[in-house]
């Protein structure tokens, strides 16, 4: 965790990120990317085709 994140984490301005899960090798992972940007990728096998996963709240 960066310094950053941990100080917004301290002062309550942590955000949620969309959950996804890879179609290829089912790492689940979070990202802020666009789903169409190039930077959108599983960050365990880099494939760019995911499922974004729904979360309750």
């Amino acid at each position: 965790m960066s310094v950053l994140e941990s100080i917004k984490e301290t002062v309550g301005l942590t955000e949620e990120q969309p959950e996804y899960e890879c179609d290829d090798c089912g790492h689940r992972f979070e990202s802020d990317a666009d789903e169409d940007s190039y930077w959108f990728q599983c960050p365990e096998c880099s494939a760019d085709s995911a499922t974004r996963i729904e979360t309750e709240g």
